[in-house]
């Protein structure tokens, strides 16, 4: 079955760009078009690497998961969830460079805008015009970085923190 992602969101193109941004990133992501695969297999091939990107890939609902039974015991497994991708969307020249300036920043600068980031939306989330307006940055810039980034996303206007999951 063909699933296709369809991207409207010019800041979702900084998310599916920064999702094969390096090789091992590329390698989890094309072990995972390939099928179902054990978060054993993950770590034996890739180390923490893989479950770095995993979480990227989740926030932008690019793999899916279930529970399988590997040698007794229940174990997690991922996969893609889409084989395609739609791009459906139009930037002038000043926004296409806004977003190619997030996409292009090196970890340190992205780190260091990331921690601005989040101190200022603290623990409750914070308006994403001000934080914005603060950082003067523009909205898709701001929009972009929160694509990149796995501590903090959108909820309504404003950013919050991503809270870890409690097993």
């Amino acid at each position: 079955m063909k699933r296709t992602k369809l991207i409207n969101d010019p800041a979702e193109l900084v998310a599916l760009f920064r999702s094969v941004d390096s090789p091992e990133r590329r390698a989890v992501l094309m072990l995972l078009a390939a099928g179902w695969t054990p978060t054993s297999e993950l770590a034996d091939k890739f180390g923490d690497e893989a479950f770095a990107a995993i979480t990227y890939f989740e926030k932008f609902k690019l793999v899916e998961s279930r529970w399988e039974v590997k040698d007794g015991k229940p174990e997690k497994a991922y996969r893609t969830f889409y084989n395609a991708f739609q791009i459906s969307t139009s930037l002038t020249f000043e926004e296409t460079e806004q977003l190619l300036t997030v996409v292009l920043l090196t970890p340190e600068e992205f780190d260091e805008i990331e921690v601005k980031i989040m101190k200022m939306v603290g623990d409750e989330g914070r308006f994403a015009n001000d934080i914005a307006r603060e950082l003067e940055l523009t909205t898709l810039q701001l929009k972009g970085l929160v694509r990149r980034s796995v501590k903090f996303d959108f909820r309504g206007h404003n950013i919050v923190p991503i809270r870890e999951e409690k097993n």
